[in-house]
């Protein structure tokens, strides 16, 4: 495998939460530094707090912006209208240089969790379109793992060809990442799929916070082309994988990045997962370029195939 392929590097990359509730009251301004606890995150979100990396304040008037991203959370009926019709909203915003990833998104989502304990409010992630579980949320771990609720991945019809699936994520971009697609999926592989989608993910990431670990501050940095993304890969996205396996290894799936278009307000592009038998768009795909590839045919049927036994499973318990 070879070739490289090209990503922007963000100068500064933004998390978005907002606290709904029903409260007619809300805590002052020096509530947070001293609800927020004492631990490692806490301290992180202490310090962005007093320089202003981290922001909390009331929405008195919803911009646009915010509409927009209220319709784009996934969520039942029920709990979608808690956060869309309730009372009070604060909107917790974090920026900075993608380097202070994860860690700046994790401090801001404790403060988030912590204002919403304290008005039996629910937290919304803006940029992983999703309300966070509970209400109030439980408390933010200081670990962290890129399955627990920080991307999301959704799988809807694809545009370009209703008889099969295409998978997206949402969240990936507040690290200094386009966000990852894959088209053309078979609804019997949309499982596999979505697994696939995690590993590249988990890879992205990876390969970018040791990038950044080392120094490097450039706008433009290149990754490989082709490569391979395995079960252990998808394990580490839930932050089970093995510790002592390389990316890749083990029941991979080959795969070539190319580029697609996306719905994510905060990308140019997404980063697509291409399968290697896939025959070359008429064009090079790219961000000034939407070129559709060919419809799928069965080498790419067959490949979805292989990439579902190279993917977790999920197994029956033995009746007892």
């Amino acid at each position: 495998m070879g070739g490289r392929f090209e990503l922007e590097v963000p100068e500064s990359v933004t998390t978005r939460f907002l606290v709904a509730t029903q409260s007619r009251t809300l805590p002052g301004p020096g509530f947070l530094p001293d609800a927020i606890g004492d631990g490692g995150l806490a301290r992180e979100a202490a310090a962005m707090l007093e320089s202003a990396g981290l922001v909390v304040e009331p929405v008195t008037r919803p911009s646009g912006e915010l509409k927009t991203r209220f319709h784009r959370l996934a969520a039942p009926p029920g709990r979608l209208a808690t956060v869309v019709g309730a009372r009070r909203h604060i909107a917790v915003t974090a920026a900075g240089p993608p380097a202070g990833q994860p860690r700046s998104a994790q401090a801001a989502r404790l403060a988030a969790r912590t204002l919403a304990a304290a008005v039996d409010g629910t937290v919304a992630d803006l940029d992983s379109r999703r309300i966070l579980p509970g209400s109030p949320p439980p408390a933010e771990p200081e670990r962290f793992a890129l399955g627990r609720e920080w991307v999301s991945v959704f799988v809807t019809v694809d545009a370009g060809d209703g008889a099969r699936a295409r998978v997206d994520t949402s969240g990936l971009h507040r690290f200094g990442l386009p966000e990852v697609a894959a088209r053309h999926v078979p609804y019997a592989s949309m499982l596999a799929a979505a697994n696939l989608v995690r590993g590249l993910t988990w890879q992205l990431v990876a390969e970018q916070a040791a990038w950044l670990g080392r120094g490097h501050r450039d706008r433009t940095r290149s990754t490989r082309h082709e490569r391979a993304v395995s079960g252990a890969d998808v394990l580490r996205f839930w932050g089970v994988g093995p510790p002592d396996r390389p990316p890749g290894a083990c029941g991979s799936a080959a795969v070539r990045l190319g580029w697609t278009g996306t719905d994510c307000p905060d990308c140019p592009a997404a980063i697509e997962l291409v399968p290697p038998v896939r025959l070359p768009a008429p064009s090079p795909p790219g961000p000034a370029s939407r070129a559709s590839p060919p419809p799928a045919g069965p080498a790419e049927d067959q490949w979805w195939r292989e990439v579902a036994a190279a993917m977790p499973q999920m197994a029956r318990p033995d009746p007892a």
